[in-house]
């Protein structure tokens, strides 16, 4: 039996808001094409202008693409690497995402504040705030989600996808990441 999917009603509220969305997306995704051709000097200030925090001395690549830029912090002398996602929460008001200072950030990563709950047909909007601690390194292609915290000095292997808090100074790797060794560093004092 061939069965025929409904279309939703949708309500005139609705049907505005998503109007308003894609139209944001649309500027959105103008305004980011641009700043990837400007002089690190000017992404700089636009950083400085639109983020909720852009640290001295922070570098943020080229060819990366932040979601909502002012429920973003990025602390100071912070280097994140080309093609890095950050996707913050439009509608859970209290989700950031929070990178400390001197943080290494690989190529590619991405940090998923928002979600959908899967145990809703409507798939409800899910957030909770992304937290890097000073020295921490985040590996290539590794995933943060929503409600994690990664320690202070924490390494998160490349590829990994992070479901969970990350204790400080600990090595975690796979999927889920898993506390893999502690991280001694050499020549400390």
């Amino acid at each position: 039996m061939l069965y025929q999917l409904r279309k939703p009603r949708t309500s005139t509220s609705r049907t505005f808001k998503r109007l308003a969305f894609e139209n944001y997306f649309y500027i959105e995704t103008l305004a980011w094409g641009v700043a990837n051709v400007l002089p690190p000097f000017m992404r700089r200030l636009i950083f400085k202008l639109s983020f909720k925090a852009f640290g001295t001395g922070s570098v943020l690549d080229y060819g990366s693409y932040v979601r909502y830029p002012w429920k973003v912090s990025i602390g100071n002398g912070t280097i994140v690497n080309r093609g890095c996602r950050f996707y913050a929460s439009y509608g859970i008001r209290d989700a950031e995402i929070v990178i400390g200072d001197n943080v290494a950030v690989g190529p590619e990563v991405s940090f998923c504040s928002a979600g959908h709950d899967h145990g809703t047909i409507a798939l409800d909007d899910t957030a909770a705030s992304i937290f890097v601690h000073n020295h921490a390194w985040i590996g290539a292609r590794a995933t943060l989600l929503h409600g994690v915290t990664i320690g202070e000095g924490a390494v998160v292997a490349a590829g990994a996808i992070v479901t969970k808090d990350v204790p400080p100074w600990t090595i975690v790797a796979g999927t889920p990441a898993r506390v893999i060794k502690e991280r001694t560093l050499r020549g400390a004092s």
